[in-house]
């Protein structure tokens, strides 16, 4: 009886601990995520601003630009972003089920196409490696207050393999933010920037209510197309690749926290039935030694 009492202390001991730290980083969580949140949500105004110019001049002059023109499709390059470190529930396991889905109806609508990856996060390298997948480039999970710089490489990597003919689709499968208790996967091409493609994302926005029936009015260049369309595209295409990285941080913390905060109801739950399990063990010990003291004093005076 006491060896169990002892286990069961033992185990109380040690899901305490636990919740301890299910709870500790449940808070951390929420602190990053309220940051996270605050700045995907300030950007994400802009980055929608920012696709609807680039579908109207798509639209209007889409001949001017090479980011508008499609090509063949031989060679596509799929950004892969997902998190560093685990214990951010589902969220790896449905970006990895929605890149293989997407891998799955390629090769369906396309067999020759050739598929590469650059992975963000460690999670999808160690996923893509397991997979086979040829990874061309790997960068660490910009989750903790990424800024604008920090997305350079990896938006100065894409445009730049784009722009040399390396690849002709680049594909982006990456989280987006809805909600701390809903995310969903967003899996789109972001280059090339063709009106359909433009189209295609513009209406899948949740957030976009203007009509895609409008009518789309001619450009006036100054000081020519060419040097206006060279400045303002590559850079309307890097807000919307710093958005995706934003929504992907927002999106791993606010899973994060509901993932802890769930652990920590588990704990709490665990202990409440260890502790009863405990108080009717301990209760059940104390009545067989009343039982056996009552037996020996009955003996006794008999």
């Amino acid at each position: 009886m006491a060896r169990g009492l002892r286990d069961i202390r033992r185990k109380l001991k040690a899901v305490k601990s636990t919740r301890q730290v299910t709870k500790a980083m449940e808070l951390v969580a929420a602190s990053k995520m309220r940051r996270a949140v605050e700045s995907a949500e300030r950007l994400r105004r802009y980055a929608q601003g920012a696709w609807s110019i680039l579908r109207r001049i798509a639209i209007a002059h889409g001949e001017l630009h090479s980011f508008f023109q499609e090509r063949p499709v031989e060679k596509v390059l799929v950004v892969l972003m997902t998190s560093d470190r685990g214990l951010c529930g589902s969220l790896n396991a449905h970006i990895i089920r929605a890149s293989e889905e997407y891998l799955r109806k390629a090769k369906e609508a396309r067999p020759g196409e050739k598929t590469d990856f650059l992975a963000i996060g460690r999670k999808g390298q160690q996923f893509l490696r397991r997979s086979g997948q040829n990874v061309v480039a790997a960068f660490p999970a910009l989750s903790n207050h990424p800024t604008f710089r920090d997305a350079l490489p990896i938006t100065r990597f894409v445009i730049d393999a784009f722009q040399r003919g390396t690849y002709d689709h680049v594909v982006f499968i990456s989280p987006r933010f809805l909600s701390a208790l809903r995310q969903e996967i967003d899996a789109s091409i972001l280059l090339p920037l063709s009106s359909q493609a433009l189209h295609i994302q513009d209406t899948a926005s949740r957030d976009n209510a203007q009509d895609h029936e409008e009518k789309i009015l001619e450009f006036t260049f100054e000081p020519s197309p060419a040097e206006v369309l060279n400045t303002i595209v590559p850079q309307l295409t890097e807000v919307q690749i710093y958005q995706r990285v934003l929504e992907s941080a927002a999106s791993e913390h606010s899973a994060r926290m509901v993932a802890m905060r769930n652990a920590s109801d588990n704990a709490s739950d665990i202990l409440d039935g260890l502790t009863l399990t405990y108080n009717q063990t301990r209760q059940a010990g104390i009545t067989s030694e009343l039982a056996e003291l009552s037996a020996s004093s009955a003996a006794l005076g008999g």
